[in-house]
């Protein structure tokens, strides 16, 4: 989960960036799209180690571990949506399935750094809960 937090810290640091900066830059878009990479990936392999504990079955796509978090109450359901989106826009980032659109990169950086914390925030309860 530090791979997550450290990645989100440096994914802020760039949040001042206007658009036009942004998109000028391909440096800059390059080192957001991996930042981003690695922040889902860690979320996905948060999720598989946690599915891997509980001792269910492993889904065979990233986006069903969001689902499967939410149906063993890790995570809400509503919110497991979101996280499913967001592996599948890893898998663009990754496989470069199309041309990665530069205003959604920029978007996501600018609004949804906080779904990456309030899934930290969600699995560190589940953790307590399941500790105790």
């Amino acid at each position: 989960m530090s791979i997550i937090a450290d990645n989100v810290r440096k994914l802020k640091s760039l949040q001042t960036l206007t658009y036009d900066e942004f998109a000028g830059d391909v440096i800059i878009q390059d080192a957001v799209e991996r930042q981003l990479q690695i922040a889902i990936q860690a979320a996905i392999d948060v999720g598989s180690m946690i599915l891997a504990a509980e001792s269910t079955q492993i889904p065979t796509t990233y986006k069903e571990i969001f689902a499967q978090l939410a149906d063993i109450g890790v995570i809400p359901s509503d919110f497991s949506q979101k996280l499913m989106k967001m592996a599948g826009f890893r898998n663009v980032l990754v496989h470069l399935y199309t041309v990665i659109d530069t205003e959604r990169v920029y978007q996501y950086m600018q609004s949804d750094l906080g779904d990456f914390e309030l899934f930290v925030k969600y699995v560190g309860q589940y953790l307590a809960d399941y500790t105790e």
